[in-house]
């Protein structure tokens, strides 16, 4: 019987966690503690209450070492909710599927079961849990927080964790807005007591109570062996063990030696086993079995559990078999494997048969080991557990030196091994992985291998391995020398899709060749990566038309396969190409037609997408507030699905934002502060415009002086040249930068038609006429920048932009001002009120600023003395009166009296709005 006592503070909380889930507010939460902190039984006190209060309960357990299959809490979880058949995470099931419809089917049937009256999972042994096991736990506990449903999670702290891959798999846990943490210390000294007093039947001698307070330390594990020692031997023994191992092992030692020896074995086939596979394993019936294990059920070192046995603590498992020399561990596994052969004719436990026949492989059977390996990472390849696939590769390829032709396995192992590392997010060990491999490929002159390695890692790009794919895949296509078209022309697309956007383009059309070869061969996955690869090549808006087809193409390849993510890709690049060429109507078309193929995927990554598209649009529209929520939310997908560029994306999104409703700029200018100190030089013009937005001109100016002369380094044939033509437009119309000016126009004038939008998920910066304008304007040539202004207007008011009408309805006004011609005043004032007007509906702080000073410079002009458009001038510059004074070589209180005479005469209550009328009766000429 279990005995519990203490934890007031922890199952009050616990207690209050599922009065909350019965009312809709569900939670993870995470108990640890080390080895014998009673997390166990807290859970069952737990367990306990639940059902008290009318709250279903189910419990799954992680099975210790390397025998148990992926998912295995998960699926005693699910049979005991009523899937016994069809289980979601079926291999059978997933193989046509993604991780993420198992993970959502899974959150979907755990939902349900809790909506009556809530539902309790209780997950024990985290710490010995497999990593997809835990990845679906995230899932599960990012979904929690308005359902009926709480998750408690028990793992050992500190070194309890086998290896490193469940403890990095649970950190992200903690993140999650539902989840908690509990840590379980020791029991406080009264607790001990009581403990004692449960025990021993009595109240014990304060003697023995400090002895065993001071040995155990409050572990509750470590109290209770003791204190069963005492109960043995009647008398306080002085010679107590010092640790919870020692404890344990000194209490089998009250055992009987046969039913130990029996034990000992038992331990090899698991923490859980059978009498009938106990039996088997040592040649006993099952009766003379259970008979011998009548003293270890008697003394609670095993308990029963329906059809089963357990050991009642993992560590008594574990201190049994370290009993065993190594030569007789291996002996009992290879037994073990012939009892789970012969037990499960028709389904065999294949990772538990993969555990012992590797145990057991130096006896001989390593060529069986090896088999049964790979058998059981193809299984968990196709139940969609990468992670456990790649545990499996892993134990497969130690294998190999026990094997005399190993060596000729290990590049195929190495690249199964990549192939599921990638597939589960770990980037760079996947790469390692497969440039071992192509070493081994390299030594034996296998350009096949060497090919491989180079294309298991897909859609890379600005990571730090992009180089080096980049020149495996041309040392690959050395190696082939044309000998095998299928892999020459997934290493040609690769090496396209690879090539860094900022470093002198070499060969050309290397992307179409590659399509033309994959064409030919007729192979769906090198077709379809030279259509990314020749995607990538027409970057620039010269070739949109060709985009708008490799698009058409990549859908049609998704119809012939059934494969949905070719038509995702496929609707993502003519979403591009239609938003640059700024057709709204086929842009809704499209993105509808998306939204229902990322439905169909339900993979994170391309709800990621789908999402920012949408907050793109919303920006568009100028639905700040709305722009804002979809790309938080955006954010967070992208995070949990550890997409490596969504932080930045967000960057992109927050810094577009703040430029127009000036909300966040502060911390938007940190951000990207911090990110041009290490990213490309000519990135720095991105901060010079947010430093132009926040009203820091002298900062941005600086800036902007550095990288000028740089300019025309950033190549045309880059995603962002368009954005970056746009914002060095308007660098040049702040600084009044004629020279550079007329650089940018010509630059950007072959595009004139085209909205500045490299790609639809990312924010657009209107019409490229637009900036154009701006620019013609700034260089006087005053009938051009009409046309391009009032192409602009045409544009944004046909791609429903009202913030970036507004924009240009602005500098029409200017533009009159400046230039008007014969009865272009009403024209102007037209622009002018209708930009005023938007911005105050939408909410533009900065546009609407200018716009209000540019309609007061026309009342205010000339009444100033020369000496006081002096002190405007410095005082627009950001000066203060002692530095007015030294510029102009007077007192300090005459400059004080000058802005004093220049408030009262302009009607301003403050240096700023002076700044302010200054600056826009300087655009205005």
């Amino acid at each position: 019987m279990e005995v519990f006592v203490g934890r007031v503070r922890e199952l009050a909380a616990l207690e209050r966690r599922v009065a909350a889930a019965r009312e809709g507010s569900g939670a993870l939460v995470l108990v640890e503690g080390e080895a014998g902190a009673g997390k166990t039984a807290l859970a069952h006190s737990v367990v306990h209450l639940a059902r008290r209060a009318g709250v279903r309960t189910v419990w799954g357990a992680c099975r210790e070492g390397e025998g148990a299959p992926a998912y295995q809490p998960w699926v005693q979880i699910l049979r005991e909710l009523g899937h016994s058949s069809a289980l979601p995470l079926d291999p059978a099931a997933a193989e046509t599927g993604s991780r993420f419809h198992l993970f959502e089917d899974v959150v979907g049937v755990l939902r349900g079961a809790a909506e009556d009256a809530g539902l309790l999972l209780v997950l024990d042994d985290l710490h010995w849990a497999d990593v997809p096991s835990i990845r679906l736990l995230q899932a599960v506990a990012s979904a929690v927080a308005d359902s009926r449903l709480l998750v408690i999670g028990l793992y050992r702290a500190g070194d309890g964790f086998p290896h490193a891959g469940p403890a990095e798999a649970l950190l992200p846990l903690t993140r999650e807005r539902a989840s908690t943490r509990l840590s379980l210390g020791g029991l406080a000294p009264a607790e001990v007591a009581e403990l004692a007093e449960h025990v021993l039947g009595h109240r014990p001698a304060r003697a023995l109570l400090r002895t065993v307070e001071e040995r155990a330390e409050g572990n509750p594990l470590f109290v209770l062996e003791l204190l069963r020692l005492v109960e043995t031997a009647g008398t306080l023994d002085l010679g107590l063990p010092g640790g919870v191992r020692h404890v344990v092992g000194r209490r089998l030692d009250g055992l009987p030696a046969a039913t130990r020896r029996l034990l000992r074995h038992a331990a090899v086939l698991g923490r859980d086993f059978t009498g009938e596979a106990l039996g088997a394993l040592v040649g006993e019936s099952v009766e003379d079995a259970l008979d011998l294990l009548d003293p270890a059920l008697a003394a609670e070192v095993i308990r029963a559990d329906g059809h089963f046995l357990r050991f009642t603590h993992v560590l008594t498992q574990e201190v049994l078999y370290a009993e065993l020399p190594t030569a007789t561990r291996r002996r009992l596994h290879a037994q073990a494997a012939d009892v789970v052969r012969s037990m499960s004719a028709q389904d065999v436990p294949v990772d538990a048969l993969a555990y012992h026949l590797r145990q057991s492989a130096p006896l001989g059977n390593a060529e069986e080991a090896l088999r049964v390996t790979r058998a059981a990472a193809t299984r968990a390849r196709a139940q969609l557990a990468y992670e456990h696939a790649a545990f499996q590769y892993r134990a497969a390829l130690d294998l190999l030196t026990l094997l005399p032709n190993g060596a000729a396995q290990q590049p195929e192992l190495l690249l199964e091994l990549a192939r599921c590392e990638f597939r589960s997010g770990a980037v760079e060990e996947a790469w390692r992985s497969c440039q071992i491999a192509a070493d081994l490929g390299r030594a034996t002159g296998e350009g096949a291998v060497v090919a491989d390695a180079a294309t298991v890692l897909r859609g890379i790009s600005n990571s730090p391995v992009t180089a080096a794919i980049h020149v495996m895949c041309r040392e690959a296509l050395n190696l082939l020398d044309g000998s095998d078209e299928v892999r020459e022309a997934k290493a040609l697309a690769q090496l396209v899709i690879t090539a860094d956007p900022f470093a002198e383009r070499g060969e050309s059309d290397l992307g179409l060749r590659a399509l033309r070869t994959a064409e030919a061969t007729g192979d769906p996955d090198a077709r379809f990566l030279a259509m990314q690869a020749r995607y990538t090549e027409l970057a620039d808006g010269r070739h949109v038309l060709e985009q708008l087809s490799i698009g058409e193409r990549a859908i049609r390849l998704a119809r012939e396969t059934g494969h949905h993510e070719y038509a995702a890709w496929g609707h993502t690049w003519r979403l591009d190409a239609f938003w640059e060429l700024g057709r709204r109507v086929q842009l809704d078309t499209e993105l509808k037609a998306f939204g229902v193929v990322v439905a169909q995927l339900r993979e994170p990554l391309w709800r990621w997408r789908l999402i920012l598209t949408q907050a793109a649009v919303a920006l568009l529209e100028g639905r700040f507030e709305q722009a804002g929520g979809l790309a938080d939310e955006a954010l967070a997908i992208g995070l949990r699905a550890g997409h490596e560029g969504a932080a930045f994306i967000h960057l992109v999104f927050r810094s577009h934002l703040g430029l127009q409703n000036g909300a966040g700029l502060d911390q938007v200018e940190a951000a990207v502060r911090g990110f041009v100190e290490t990213g490309p030089y000519l990135a720095r013009s991105w901060h010079a415009l947010v430093l132009t937005g926040m009203g820091r001109r002298d900062d941005a100016e600086a800036l902007w002086e550095a990288i000028t002369p740089h300019l025309a380094a950033f190549p045309r044939d880059a995603p962002e040249w368009i954005v970056s033509g746009a914002g060095n437009a308007q660098l040049c119309v702040a600084f009044d930068d004629r020279v550079t000016a007329a650089a940018v126009y010509e630059a950007l004038l072959p595009y004139a038609d085209r909205q500045v939008a490299p790609i639809a998920h990312n924010p657009s910066s209107g019409p490229v006429s637009l900036y154009l304008g701006m620019l013609a304007t700034l260089l006087r040539r005053w009938e051009v920048a009409g046309d391009h202004l009032h192409a602009a207007l045409a544009s944004c008011q046909a791609m429903g932009s009202a913030p970036y009408e507004a924009y240009t309805r602005f500098e029409l006004a200017r533009l009159l001002r400046l230039h008007p011609p014969s009865g272009a005043g009403a024209a102007a004032e037209e622009h002018l009120d209708g930009a005023l007007r938007i911005a105050r509906r939408l909410g533009m702080p900065s546009l609407l600023a200018d716009a209000e000073a540019l309609h007061e410079a026309r009342g205010r002009a000339g009444v100033l003395t020369p000496r006081e458009e002096q002190v405007a001038e410095l005082i627009a510059e950001g000066l203060s009166n002692r530095q007015i004074a030294h510029r102009l070589r007077m007192a300090e209180r005459t400059a004080e009296n000058h802005v004093t005479h220049i408030l009262t005469k302009l009607g301003f209550d403050s240096r700023a709005g002076v700044a302010a009328w200054y600056t826009a009766r300087r655009h205005a000429g």
